[in-house]
């Protein structure tokens, strides 16, 4: 008990958690692999495909609360002088990238192909494993086909419906105004369904701007509509941000599944059964060690997991 409320005291001195935990379960005669993430759920995602490559070898995971604090624990522990061989350190690309503030990248640290893991997650590739292994709809049935174009036009319409309010966000964002994006993890009542159809209505926009702006500060047209134009159309998982797009990507499966059942009812089939994983958004659960790994992890990987 003594040895934990010392591990507390000293826990709570340390600005960032994970270096405390880093120190302490360092051991330069042990082979072993050190994981820090800007989160809890990142793991879920990325540590499947670790342990495929690391044997029975020790692994740490470190959540160390957010993409600058991972680069301070990497930065301190280099400069701290421990060998970092068998440290990995994981960040997402964000809209640094088009703000002209991205970290430094080195050998040890990944950076999503596009703005986070979540854009990763949310594509058809993913969903088909999710509809084959999870829901179990076979790719023989009339219905898959449906889903499919139905999924993929649904996205396509989203991308469109999202580049406006992105402009906003890098307007604001560019003029420094700090835009709370965390009150809109998800786009619930921003986005509005339509079947499969979405839509940004003119009061959904609104509600967006209510929950996002801070002490009433808007960005000018003019340089909303310069972000808004300077987006790639052909590379939105770059700047849709991961959370909206990964709500997408269980709002859009949900009413798919929805409107497929409808039709099997009507022709005297059997419903599809959906997993109360889905229905939650746990889909990191759902798709972790499944959703197969970008050719850029699998690289890096490569390159650290001996």
């Amino acid at each position: 008990m003594d040895d934990y409320a010392v591990y507390l005291a000293e826990e709570a001195k340390s600005d960032i958690v994970a270096l405390h935990q880093f120190r302490i379960l360092f051991d330069p005669s042990q082979e072993s692999y050190h994981f820090f993430f800007e989160g809890e759920e990142d793991s879920l995602f990325y540590m499947p495909e670790a342990r495929r490559h690391t044997g029975t070898k020790p692994l740490h995971i470190y959540d160390c609360g957010g993409k600058r604090n991972v680069i301070e624990v990497r930065d301190t522990i280099v400069a701290d002088g421990y060998d970092i061989a068998g440290c990995l350190f994981f960040v997402d690309r964000d809209y640094d990238d088009f703000l002209g503030s991205q970290v430094v990248i080195d050998d040890a640290t990944y950076i999503t192909d596009g703005y986070s893991i979540e854009n990763d997650i949310s594509s058809w590739e993913a969903a088909k494993i999710l509809l084959t292994d999870v829901v179990r709809i076979s790719v023989a049935d009339p219905e898959f086909a449906r889903i499919e174009i139905a999924f993929k036009s649904a996205f396509s319409g989203f991308y469109t419906e999202l580049r406006p309010l992105t402009g906003w966000i890098l307007a604001s964002k560019d003029a420094r105004l700090s835009p709370n994006l965390n009150n809109t993890v998800g786009l619930r009542g921003i986005v509005e369904m339509s079947g499969t159809v979405p839509s940004v209505t003119k009061e959904g926009f609104a509600r967006f701007k209510r929950a996002v702006v801070v002490n009433g500060r808007l960005p000018p047209l003019a340089s909303i509509l310069k972000w808004t134009r300077a987006l790639n159309t052909d590379e939105p998982k770059l700047w849709v941000r991961g959370k909206y797009e990964i709500w997408f990507f269980q709002a859009i499966l949900l009413a798919v599944l929805g409107e497929a059942n409808v039709r099997r009812k009507q022709s005297g089939g059997r419903a599809i059964r959906i997993p109360s994983s889905l229905r939650d958004g746990r889909i990191f659960e759902l798709l972790g060690g499944r959703a197969p790994p970008t050719p850029s992890l699998q690289q890096f990987y490569r390159s650290r997991l001996h």
